[in-house]
């Protein structure tokens, strides 16, 4: 295992909404060896992401849209997630409150920390902040889509239980949404 790292160099390959750099890392291990590891690293920053949920009705509000990284890999035209967004600068919690009310058109008021998680850790620098946050029919403000002009986002209100269905059968196969229904499911917050 590593005992210390630093980086030794690093050659900047394109910048463009992130950058993606070529990083050198001298790796020091327990036993004192050295390596050197050279890795294409998309330096993609922090983000948050929230789980709406009505426990009363026993739904989740989620979104649908179309992702460039999901039709490389296998031709998706679309995926369904919990809302989401890159921090700008604000704390994880304003943002998870900001991504709410502009991709769903719910207001929440205090998200609840579930756990934070790298996304990709072998090539991105991503680590995203995960909430829940209960809503009721009288919190929806808006309806939903986002504010970006590359945002086409259809807001889906989906039955709990289903949504766990929906995991099984390969519907939902974004992994901060999957960790966060699995989340509300061990801590009952559905009931």
């Amino acid at each position: 295992m590593a005992k210390a790292a630093r980086v030794i160099g690093e050659t900047l390959l394109s910048r463009g909404r992130f950058d993606l750099t070529r990083t050198e890392i001298e790796v020091i291990e327990e036993d004192g060896s050295r390596r050197t590891l050279v890795h294409d690293v998309y330096r993609h920053g922090k983000a948050a992401a929230v789980l709406l949920y009505d426990p009363k009705r026993g739904v989740v509000t989620l979104v649908k849209q179309f992702r460039a990284g999901a039709y490389l890999s296998d031709g998706a035209l679309a995926t369904i997630e919990a809302c989401a967004g890159m921090l700008d600068g604000d704390a994880p919690e304003v943002c998870a409150v900001r991504e709410a009310l502009e991709e769903t058109g719910v207001v929440i008021r205090e998200p609840v920390h579930a756990f934070d998680a790298y996304m990709s850790p072998g090539g991105m620098t991503e680590k995203i902040a995960c909430f829940v946050a209960p809503y009721g029919e009288a919190d929806r403000a808006g309806k939903g889509g986002g504010v970006d002009d590359d945002e086409h986002i259809e807001v889906l209100e989906i039955p709990f239980t289903e949504t766990l269905a929906m995991i099984e059968r390969g519907e939902i196969a974004d992994a901060k949404t999957i960790a966060l229904l699995y989340y509300a499911r061990a801590k009952a917050l559905m009931g």
